[in-house]
C-alpha cells in the first residue's frame, strides 16, 4: 500500500475568531511507508445534465425590471446617513437564504473583506445576485462630496459593492427598514460612495495617559500600563535585606523573573502574577461591598456575555434573577449552569438552591428551558449568525429562598459531549403545557408499580402509551411541587409564560425520576416540514429532475416500472379522497392504514377535501403514482397512509399512537397494522415531520428503534431550519435523516444541518438553478380535482419544496432496496452467511463502503465554494442512487460481495479532541475493512497547517496544534482521508470510488481574561499544616495582577488565594474564584516566579476552618505531670489533626517535654532544668484550614 502525504488544504474551520456561517503547503511528512511521486487522483467523468421528463412548454418569464440602486435615509444612533438601497435583484434561493426582487436595503459582511468572494452561508441574509449585465445597473443617486460607490459582480453573480459583497436581510420587512446595522458586530450599511458603516477602531488600544485605576503610594512623573512598583493595593511592610525584585515590564500571567541578587542570611520574600483563563465574565450583580453592582434584571439592562465566555454570577436576596444577553454564531451552544450550593440530590428541596436557566428571543420567545431539581442545568443557543438572545438565570424560590453563587459555560455543538448533546434537545422549550406524554418502557411489567406509576397508568388508559391531557396545576399536583399560588417572583412577573414553561419542565423531571418503569416525557410540537410555495405562470409546467437525480428511471429500466408489493407506511395528514384522481393515479393502501389524530379507519385528509394543499397526498403521491403514462410518474412503491398530522400539526398522541400500530402495541385504535393488512410487511416508513424537542432516549426514539430491530427502514425529514439545527425524530439513533437538495445537486438553503443527516434527496428550491425555465421544485398529486380544473388550468401536479419532499423520496428508496434484496436478487440464497432481511444494520454499511449514494458534495463548485468529501453535515453520504443500490445488490448475488461485514470502507474516529492537559496532542488510527488497503488503493490526506501537524506511523497518526498557533477559541478543523483506486483494481461495477474519510480536530485555546476586576482578593500564605503563615490583600484589574509576601522565614509553603463575590467573608473556595500553589521551598533566596490562574470553583461547599473551644492551663511543675485536653470543633465534621510548637522563651531554643497525640491530648512531665518560661502554640487543622491557640506555659520549680 502506498501511503501519500499531502498538507495545507484549507478545510473548514470553526473558532472564536473565524465565524462561517428547513424536514421537522504541500509539504513530506515521515511515512513508515515509501512515499514515491504522487499520483493524482483520478477524475471522475463528468455527470450528464439530467434529461427532464417531456413537459408541457414552460410560459416564458416575463422581463424582469431593470436592478436600480437608490438611497434611504436612516438615523444610527442619533446621526442621519443617507444608505444604498437596491431592487431588481434575482428573486431567488441563495447560500444565505431566499432574496427578493423587491427594492431592500443591503449590508456588507465584514468577514468578506474586499475579495469578492460571498462566503455567508445560513438563512438571514440572502445575497444580492443579478443574472443581468451590471453595466445596466440604474444609479438613482449622486454622491455628495465623495465619489460613487462601484458597482460590479463576481462569477456567482453576487453584487459587489466596492468589491464587498451586498447581502439583503431576512428582518427587514419593507423598503423603509435598515434594521440589520451592527447586528453581531458583522453587518453593516453601505454609504453612498461604497464605504460602511463599520465603527472605526480606537486609535490604540493602550489605555489613555491617566493615572492607573489603582493609586500608588507615591504618583509615579509618566504613568504606564506596567504595574506600579508595590503591587498591592495597601502598605506591605519593610523587606528584609533582601530587595524585592521589581514586577515584570508588562502584566502577564507568565512574568519573567528579574535577576535575584546573592542571597544574604535572614527572611525573603514570596511574588509571582495572578491571571485569569478567557473568555470570562462576571455577573454585574454580585454580593460583594467590594464591587459595584449593576443590574441585570431586566431584557433592556442585560449584561453582554461574550461567546463561549465562562460566567461566574450569584443570586439570592433580592436579587432573584440574572439576564445576559449573547449573540449566536454557526454552531448551536451548549449552556450548562452549575450551582454551588447544591449536593447534588435531587430531592433534597429544603436546603438545596433551585436556579432555572431559560433562553428566549429578541421577542421573548422560548427556546430552551433548563428546570429541574437537579444540580446542573442544560439549555442551548441556537445556530444562527448575529441573531440575539437572553439567558436568564431564575432563583426559584417556592422551596427555599437558599442563595448560591453558580457558573455558566457555553460549549459549541461540535466540541460537546453526547451527554450535553441529549441534555440540550431535552430542553427545548416547544411543548404543550396542558398535556404529558406517558408510555410503558420496554422492560414494564406491570408489577410492583409505586404510587406515582399506577396513578399515570390510569390517567394513560389501556394503551402501551399516549399523551395524558393534564392541566400545569394538576401536573403540579401530581408531581407534589411547593405551591406557587402567592409566589412572586421577577421572572413569574414579567415572563409568566416562561416560568410556566419552567414549573412544567420541573414536574415533567420529578414525575420521571418517580416513575423508572414509565417514559414521561413533555408534548413537544411537531410540524410539517415544507417550505410555501408562490406560483407563478410556469408552475404549470412540471419536470422529473428530482427522479433523474437520483436515477429513479434507470433503476426502474432494471426491475420495471410496474407497481411492486413493497409497502411504505406513511405517516402524515393523510391519503385523497378514494373518488379523485389522485388517488385512483396512485397507490393508497387505504385499508391497512389508520386515522390516529381522529382515532378511525378513513385516514382522508381533511386538507384534501376543503381544496387545500394536502402534505400527506403529496408525500405519498411522490412514492406511489403509477407509472401509467398519465401526469407523471412514481417510484413504483404502495403506500399506507397513517393520518398523524392536521391542521394544528402533529400532536405526539397521534405520532406515538402510530409508532404503536405499526409496532403491534396497544393503542387508541384497538388494532395493528399487522391485523388489518393480514401480516403484510413494512418495508420503509416515512415521517416528514418534526421538532426541535426530544432525545436518543425519549419514548419515540426507543419506539422506533424497536421497529427498526423488526427491520423496518426508517426516513424522516431533517428539518428546514437551516445551518447548525437539529430536530426529532429524524435525530433518533436508528432513523435516517434525509436532508434535501435543488435542481444544481447543491443542499437547499432550508435544509437542515447536523451530525445527524444521513443521505439526502431532491426536496426542491423555489428557484432555477438548472437553469432549464422551471422552478425546482417537487411536483406531484396534492390537490381536490376540482381545483385543478378551475384553479390550476388542469394539471394536477403541483409543487412543493422542503425536506418533506426528500424523505419520501428517501422512504421509497429504501423501501424498494430492501425489496429488491429480499424478494428479487435473494442472494442469501446461494450464500447462506447473509442475512434473509437488509435493515439498518446493513444499510449503514453499504452507506460507508460508497454503495447506495453519491458525493456530489466531493468538490467546490459556485455558490458551494466549500469542498466536503465523505460524510459530511450538509448532505450526510450524499444523494441516493437507485440504480447504484440496484447494482450492489447484485454484487452480492455475483458473489464478489460475501459480507456485510468485509464490505470495502476506511473508518476513523469523527473527532478528535486536544486538550491543554495533554499537551493539545492527540492519536487516531484509520482502519480499512474488506478489500480496502494495499493493492486496491493508496491513502493520501490533507488538513490545514495553520491549525495542526499531523506525524504518521503506518496507518496511526498522531496529531498536534502547531505551535504557534495561539489565537483564543475553539477550532474544528478537518484531516481529510482519500482513497484513490490502484489501476487495475477489480471493481464490484464500474465507476465504483471508496468513499472519503473525515476526522475532526477540535481544540479549545485558553486565553486571558480582559476587562475583569476583583478589586479585593485575599492571599495566604501557608505552611505544610495549613496554619497561615501570613495574609496578604491583592486584586486583578483588566484580567492581570500580582501579590507579594514579605519577610518569611526559609521553609516549605503553599499559596492560596480566593475572591468573595456574595460577600460572607470567606475567601476562595465553592461559588468563588480561587487559586493555589503546590508546595514550594524557600530556601536562600527570594521568589518571585509564582503563577496563579484563579478559576470558578464548583465542588463542595466553602469549608468550616476548626474552633478550639477549650481554656488552656498556663502554669505547670518540676517533676508532676503537665495535661491539657484541647477540645476543638469543626463545623463541616472533618477529621482533625494536631500539632504542637513549644518555644523556650530564654534561648528560643524547641522544648521536648511536652506533647501531644491525635486525640489532641497535650501531656508530659517538665524536668528540673525545663524551669522558666515557654510559648506553646496548639495548631489544629482540617486539612484544608488552621487553627492556632497561644499561651505562655511557665513551669515552676
Amino acid at each position: 500500500m502506498i501511503l501519500k502525504n499531502k498538507l495545507g488544504l484549507l478545510i473548514s474551520a470553526l473558532s472564536t475568531i473565524i465565524l462561517v456561517a428547513c424536514g421537522g503547503g504541500n509539504d513530506s511528512i515521515p511515512s513508515a511507508y515509501p512515499v514515491p511521486a504522487p499520483t493524482p487522483a483520478p477524475t471522475p467523468a463528468p455527470t450528464p445534465a439530467p434529461t427532464p421528463a417531456p413537459t408541457p412548454a414552460p410560459t416564458p418569464a416575463p422581463t424582469p425590471a431593470p436592478s436600480t440602486a437608490s438611497l434611504l435615509s436612516v438615523t444610527i444612533n442619533g446621526t442621519a446617513y443617507d444608505v444604498i438601497q437596491m431592487s431588481g435583484v434575482n428573486a431567488s434561493a441563495t447560500p444565505g437564504g431566499n432574496a427578493i426582487a423587491d427594492l431592500r436595503t443591503v449590508y456588507a459582511y465584514t468577514p468578506d473583506g474586499t475579495n469578492g468572494e460571498g462566503t455567508y452561508q445560513g438563512s438571514s441574509w440572502p445575497y444580492a445576485t443579478t443574472d443581468r449585465d451590471i453595466s445596466e445597473l440604474v444609479i438613482d443617486f449622486v454622491s455628495t462630496g465623495d465619489e460613487v460607490a462601484t458597482f460590479t459582480k463576481n462569477s456567482d453573480n453576487q453584487i459587489l459593492i466596492n468589491d464587498q459583497p451586498a447581502y439583503q436581510y431576512t428582518g427587514d420587512n419593507s423598503d423603509s427598514e435598515a434594521t440589520g446595522n451592527a447586528v453581531g458586530g458583522v453587518w453593516y450599511l453601505f454609504k453612498p460612495d461604497g464605504s460602511t458603516l463599520e465603527p472605526t477602531p480606537e486609535p490604540t488600544p493602550e489605555p489613555t495617559p491617566e493615572p492607573t485605576p489603582e493609586p500608588t503610594p507615591e504618583p509615579t512623573p509618566e504613568p504606564t500600563p506596567e504595574p506600579t512598583p508595590e503591587p498591592t493595593p495597601e502598605p506591605t511592610p519593610e523587606p528584609t535585606p533582601e530587595p524585592t525584585p521589581e514586577p515584570t515590564p508588562e502584566p502577564t500571567p507568565e512574568p519573567t523573573p528579574e535577576p535575584t541578587p546573592e542571597p544574604t542570611p535572614g527572611t525573603y520574600n514570596v511574588s509571582g502574577a495572578l491571571g485569569i483563563d478567557g473568555p470570562f465574565a462576571l455577573d454585574s450583580d454580585l454580593n460583594s461591598p467590594d464591587i459595584e453592582n449593576i443590574t441585570n434584571n431586566f431584557t433592556n439592562r442585560a449584561q453582554f456575555l461574550e461567546t463561549d465566555a465562562t460566567l461566574l454570577g450569584w443570586v439570592g436576596n433580592d436579587d432573584d434573577i440574572d439576564i445576559y444577553q449573547v449573540i449566536a454564531g454557526a454552531s448551536q451552544t451548549n449552556l450548562e449552569l452549575t450551582m454551588v450550593n447544591h449536593d447534588g440530590n435531587t430531592g433534597n428541596t429544603t436546603s438545596n438552591v433551585d436556579l432555572d436557566m431559560f433562553v428566549v428571543d429578541s421577542e421573548e420567545n422560548n427556546i430552551s428551558v433548563g428546570g429541574t431539581y437537579a444540580k446542573v442545568e442544560n439549555a442551548y443557543i441556537p445556530a444562527g449568525e448575529g441573531d440575539i438572545y437572553y439567558v436568564i438565570i431564575d432563583h426559584y424560590r417556592v422551596d427555599n429562598s437558599v442563595p448560591s453563587a453558580y457558573v455558566l459555560t457555553q460549549t459549541p455543538q461540535f466540541a460537546s459531549s453526547q451527554e450535553q448533546k441529549d441534555a440540550s434537545a431535552r430542553a427545548n422549550a416547544d411543548y404543550n403545557l396542558d398535556e404529558i406524554l406517558v408510555a410503558k418502557r420496554p422492560a414494564f411489567s406491570g408489577f410492583n408499580l409505586n404510587q406515582t406509576e399506577n396513578e399515570l397508568t390510569a390517567e394513560m388508559g389501556n394503551v402501551d402509551g399516549g399523551l395524558v391531557d393534564l392541566t400545569l396545576s394538576d401536573l403540579s399536583k401530581i408531581a407534589n411541587l411547593g405551591i406557587d399560588e402567592n409566589y412572586s417572583s421577577t421572572l413569574r412577573d414579567n415572563f409568566p409564560e416562561t416560568y410556566a414553561k419552567g414549573r412544567y419542565m420541573k414536574a415533567i423531571s420529578v414525575l420521571s425520576d418517580r416513575a423508572p418503569n414509565l417514559f414521561v416525557e413533555p408534548s413537544w410540537n411537531r410540524y410539517l416540514q415544507v417550505e410555501p410555495f408562490s406560483a407563478d405562470p410556469r408552475n404549470e409546467s412540471y419536470q422529473w429532475w428530482n427522479f433523474d437525480a437520483v436515477n429513479i428511471p434507470e433503476a426502474l429500466d432494471i426491475i420495471g416500472q410496474d407497481a411492486k408489493p413493497v409497502n411504505v407506511a406513511v405517516l402524515d395528514t393523510g391519503s385523497p379522497l378514494s373518488i379523485d384522481p389522485a388517488y385512483s393515479r396512485s397507490i393508497f393502501d387505504t385499508q391497512w392504514g389508520w386515522d390516529m389524530v381522529d382515532n378511525d379507519a378513513l385516514a382522508d385528509d381533511d386538507q384534501f377535501t376543503t381544496g387545500s394543499f394536502s402534505h400527506g397526498t403529496h408525500v405519498g403521491s411522490t412514492i406511489s403514482m403509477l407509472n401509467d403514462g398519465v401526469d407523471g410518474n412514481g417510484m413504483a412503491a404502495r403506500v399506507t397512509p397513517i393520518r398523524v398530522c392536521g391542521g394544528n400539526g402533529c400532536p405526539g398522541s397521534a405520532t406515538y399512537g402510530a409508532y404503536l400500530y405499526l409496532n403491534g402495541d396497544a393503542n387508541d385504535s384497538v388494532t395493528t397494522f399487522a391485523q388489518r393488512s393480514a401480516g403484510q410487511k413494512i418495508h420503509s416508513m416515512n415521517m416528514s415531520y418534526g421538532g426541535s424537542g426530544g432525545s436518543a432516549n425519549s419514548a419515540s426514539c426507543v419506539k422506533l428503534g424497536e421497529l427498526a430491530d423488526k427491520g423496518v427502514l426508517i426516513a424522516s425529514s431533517s428539518g428546514n431550519s437551516g445551518i447548525g439545527s437539529i430536530g426529532y425524530p429524524s435525530a433518533c439513533p436508528k432513523v435516517y435523516a434525509v436532508g434535501a437538495t435543488n435542481g444544481a445537486d447543491r443542499r437547499s438553503s432550508y435544509s437542515s444541518t447536523n451530525e445527524y443527516v444521513a443521505f439526502s434527496a431532491p426536496g426542491g428550491e423555489y428557484s432555477d438553478w438548472n437553469a432549464d425555465g422551471i422552478d425546482d421544485l417537487v411536483y406531484a398529486y396534492a390537490r381536490v380535482d376540482n381545483y385543478v380544473q378551475t384553479s390550476n388550468n388542469g394539471n394536477p401536479m403541483i409543487g412543493a419544496q422542503g425536506t418533506s419532499m426528500a424523505s419520501p423520496h428517501g422512504a421509497g428508496f429504501l423501501g424498494l432496496i430492501k425489496y429488491y434484496y429480499e424478494d428479487i436478487a435473494k442472494p442469501f440464497e446461494s450464500n447462506t452467511t447473509l442475512p434473509n432481511s437488509l435493515t439498518y444494520i446493513e444499510v449503514d454499511k453499504m452507506l460507508a463502503a460508497n454503495l447506495l449514494t453519491n458525493d456530489v458534495n466531493k468538490e467546490a463548485r459556485p455558490n458551494d465554494s466549500v469542498a466536503r468529501p465523505g460524510w459530511d453535515e450538509h448532505l450526510g453520504y450524499g444523494i441516493i442512487d437507485l440504480e447504484k443500490a440496484i447494482k450492489a445488490i447484485d454484487s452480492f448475488q455475483s458473489g464478489y460481495f460475501t459480507s456485510f461485514d468485509t464490505l470495502p470502507y476506511y473508518e476513523g474516529p469523527s473527532n478528535v479532541t486536544l486538550t491543554p492537559e495533554e499537551s493539545y496532542t492527540g492519536q487516531f488510527t484509520i482502519t480499512p475493512s474488506g478489500a480496502a488497503g494495499e493493492g486496491f488503493n493508496e491513502i493520501t490526506y490533507t488538513y490545514q497547517t495553520e491549525f495542526i501537524n499531523l506525524q504518521a506511523e503506518g496507518l496511526t497518526f498522531t496529531v498536534t496544534k502547531q505551535e504557534d498557533y495561539d489565537w483564543a477559541g475553539w477550532v474544528n478543523t478537518t484531516v481529510l482521508f482519500d482513497f484513490p483506486l490502484v489501476e487495475g483494481a477489480d471493481l464490484p461495477f464500474e465507476g465504483y470510488e471508496l468513499l472519503s474519510v473525515g476526522v475532526n480536530v477540535i481544540f479549545n485555546v485558553i486565553g486571558e481574561a480582559y476587562d475583569i476586576n476583583f478589586p479585593t482578593l485575599k492571599a495566604r500564605l501557608l505552611d505544610p499544616t495549613g496554619v497561615p503563615v501570613q495574609e496578604a490583600t491583592s486584586a486583578i484589574n483588566d484580567g492581570q495582577g500580582s501579590f507579594i509576601f514579605t519577610s518569611i522565614e526559609p521553609g516549605t509553603y503553599r499559596m492560596v488565594i480566593g475572591s468573595d463575590i456574595n460577600g460572607d467573608n470567606s475567601w476562595g473556595g465553592p461559588g468563588e474564584m480561587s487559586g493555589t500553589t503546590a508546595n514550594f521551598e524557600i530556601t536562600d533566596t527570594n521568589i518571585n516566579d509564582l503563577v496563579i490562574v484563579l478559576s470558578p470553583e464548583l465542588e463542595g461547599v466553602a469549608n468550616s476552618a476548626p474552633v478550639i473551644t477549650s481554656t488552656p492551663f498556663t502554669d505547670a511543675y518540676v517533676n508532676q505531670s503537665y495535661f491539657y485536653p484541647v477540645r476543638a470543633t469543626d463545623d463541616d465534621g472533618d477529621n482533625l489533626n494536631y500539632s504542637l510548637e513549644v518555644i523556650n522563651n530564654s534561648d528560643g531554643e524547641p522544648a521536648d517535654f511536652i506533647s501531644i497525640n491525635q486525640s489532641g491530648r497535650v501531656s508530659g512531665t517538665p524536668r528540673e532544668e525545663d524551669a522558666g518560661e515557654y510559648s506553646v502554640s496548639i495548631i489544629v487543622t482540617d486539612g484544608v484550614d488552621a487553627v492556632v491557640q497561644e499561651y505562655v506555659l511557665t513551669v515552676n520549680e
